[in-house]
Order: structure tokens, then C-alpha cells, then sequence
């Protein structure tokens, strides 16, 4: 008895949902924007003022950041309670090439320099 080969149908890779690609960038961007919140180079938090001995609040950019990608967009937020924003799923690809290259800073100024 002969056992008829079997043949695998060639199998066809799916391309990713704009879902999939918005949390995928999502998650790059969210693991930059807790790098830069624990830095404290780059964000500070309080300074010791050596004069009056006390603590002063220094500029915060970020705090609670993170990065969420639904549908076909990635929401951003840098400081918690003053809200987020959306991002294409173009402009969050330009965002985190301008991350990827040494930047530091919101999507704000990575959009503004790249218009320029």
C-alpha cells in the first residue's frame, strides 16, 4: 500500500492590520518614553535649591508617559494629567525614526523639525 504524498499548500503571509502596526509602534515609542522619564538627565523631576536649601520643581516633560497604539492610530501622552494625543500611523513611523536616531522630545518638536 502506497501512501499518497501530501503537499502542502504554499502558505501565504498575512500583512499586518493597521491595528497591528499602530500597537507595534505603540510599544517602541512607550519603551523610549519610560527610558526618558527615568533618566534623570533627562527629566529631572525636583532640584535641591542650594540658596534656600529647599526643593524646587524643575521643568517636568514627562510623567505617566506612555504610548498606546488602537485601530490606526497611536495615542501619546507625556505628562499624565494634561491629556494625550493621536498620531497617524505615518507620523508615529516619522516620530520614532526621529527616536531612533538620538532625539529626545515630544512628537510636537520631531513633526515642527522635520517640516522645517
Amino acid at each position: 500500500m502506497r501512501l499518497a504524498k501530501e503537499t502542502k499548500a504554499p502558505t501565504k503571509t498575512k500583512a499586518p492590520t493597521k491595528t497591528e502596526i499602530a500597537q507595534d509602534l505603540a510599544e517602541k515609542i512607550d519603551a523610549y518614553l519610560k527610558r526618558f522619564e527615568g533618566d534623570p538627565k533627562i527629566n529631572p523631576g525636583k532640584r535641591l535649591d542650594k540658596d534656600t536649601k529647599t526643593w524646587v520643581p524643575a521643568p517636568m516633560g514627562y510623567y505617566g508617559a506612555r504610548a498606546a497604539g488602537n485601530r490606526h492610530r497611536v495615542w501619546i501622552i507625556y505628562v499624565t494629567y494634561q491629556g494625550g494625543s493621536y498620531l497617524s500611523v505615518e507620523d508615529a513611523q516619522k516620530y520614532l525614526a526621529w527616536l531612533a536616531a538620538g532625539n529626545i522630545g515630544t512628537h510636537y518638536r520631531a513633526l515642527r523639525e522635520m517640516t522645517k
